[in-house]
């Protein structure tokens, strides 16, 4: 059972009754376009709420609190859809049925995360000068880290290739020049934004009392806003192919190679293009993995994936250095087979078959069900129920994934050449 409330303009609580879990979830996101002035100051005040508030200073103090309540969880996640950027906080904390006392632990997690939006450790100006260099060197060594898992690499320079909008090319956790110019002032002052203009959306997952947590959010008192939120970003394709070749002292080389496409979410060509990419390289079964990898032995790793708010299907695979252009020929022929229809029947029921069960298993993750919810209140008419989305699934035709095929034109390669 689903539920929206409005607590007031751009702030609203999603609740899902459900049994099914032995904890209950709140997420609360917040939601802004994504802006280049904007986005380290996100990333640092995530890190800033999950570990310390006015009442709770350290971040001992801070876990000890969360400890006592049953060994509850809060954390914030940081992604980013098309034009949106989220900030997400999650807490988690065992249902009431499991504990003596009833709506105590609701209660107690909502004045955590009250202090933690409306208490911050800071001065009123600034956020804790101490706390914010050991939270922001933290998030350098993370991205740093990142920065030396090649594939992250890779995928960053792909984006840069691809993209023609700026934006578009930041990644959901900034960059490491980004976050090194962001001060306590800064980031504080991005947190305050934040709290006025950003779109909230409050979801719980689980047992609660629609009544009584509503008249606890109405406390917060947020402001009546409204964000124009561009979950869909599309640009034009350009005939000339772009790439950038770069050496690194890595032992695998890594190709990737980006497509463009023009459908959009809830477009007719939407889910011929999700089976698609299961023929791809979604799965062991897929073309990329069956003919690259096992009958060629081209590639250690290979793979696709597509997003469907920004218009591009990326590959990507773990080469050796001297395979590169026999490489690229062979996706590139399986690309073209899938236009051609040169694809069985089996390999179609196969594919669809795989996908219905995984997104049947991906209904057991309260993550799942929040977004789902996200996504209905923020698409409407364009949203497929569960029902409606195994139904067209199994409605996708042969001649519909040869049309979404055709959509697919070769935009960038980026080639990582190792030793």
């Amino acid at each position: 059972m689903r539920g929206v409330m409005e607590i007031t303009k751009g702030v609203h609580l999603h609740f899902i009754q459900s049994e099914k879990f032995k904890t209950n979830k709140i997420k609360v996101r917040f939601s802004a376009p994504m802006f280049e002035k904007t986005i380290a100051g996100r990333v640092l005040t995530a890190s800033m709420l999950e570990t310390s508030n006015a009442l709770y200073p350290t971040s001992q103090s801070f876990r000890e609190k969360l400890a006592n309540l049953y060994g509850a969880n809060f954390s914030t996640s940081l992604s980013r859809r098309g034009l949106v950027h989220y900030l997400d906080i999650n807490l988690s904390f065992v249902r009431d049925q499991f504990l003596s006392r009833k709506n105590v632990l609701t209660d107690e997690m909502l004045e955590f995360l009250k202090a933690s939006l409306f208490s911050p450790l800071s001065n009123g100006d600034a956020f804790d000068a101490k706390t914010f260099e050991i939270e922001k060197k933290n998030v350098l060594t993370d991205l740093e880290a990142e920065i030396e898992n090649h594939f992250y690499h890779a995928h960053r320079k792909l984006n840069d290739l691809f993209y023609d909008l700026s934006e578009m090319r930041i990644p959901r956790v900034g960059t490491v020049e980004l976050v090194e110019k962001e001060t306590a002032e800064s980031s504080f002052s991005t947190f305050q934004k934040m709290l006025k203009e950003d779109q909230i959306d409050f979801f719980f997952i689980g047992n609660f009392n629609e009544i009584a947590v509503r008249d606890k959010i109405q406390d917060f008192h947020f402001a009546e806003r409204e964000q124009p939120l561009e979950l869909m970003y599309q640009q034009n394709y350009s005939n000339v192919t772009r790439e950038n070749l770069e050496q690194r002292e890595v032992h695998q080389s890594i190709i990737e190679l980006a497509y463009h496409f023009s459908a959009q979410y809830g477009d007719s060509e939407h889910l011929p293009l999700i089976v698609l990419n299961g023929l791809l390289g979604g799965f062991a079964h897929s073309k990329l993995f069956v003919n690259v990898r096992e009958k060629e032995s081209l590639a250690y790793t290979i793979s696709s994936n597509f997003d469907i708010f920004s218009g591009l299907l990326r590959i990507y695979a773990g080469i050796d250095r001297a395979n590169r252009t026999k490489t690229i020929a062979l996706i590139n022929r399986q690309i073209l087979d899938l236009k051609r229809g040169n694809f069985t029947d089996d390999e179609l029921e196969q594919t669809k078959k795989m996908l219905k069960n995984s997104i049947l298993l991906a209904q057991d993750r309260q993550n799942t069900l929040i977004e789902r919810a996200y996504m209905s209140a923020v698409l409407g008419k364009k949203f497929l129920s569960l029902e409606a989305w195994l139904e067209s699934l199994e409605n996708v035709r042969k001649n519909e994934v040869i049309k979404a095929a055709q959509q697919l034109k070769l935009q960038a390669i980026y080639f990582m050449e190792g030793k």
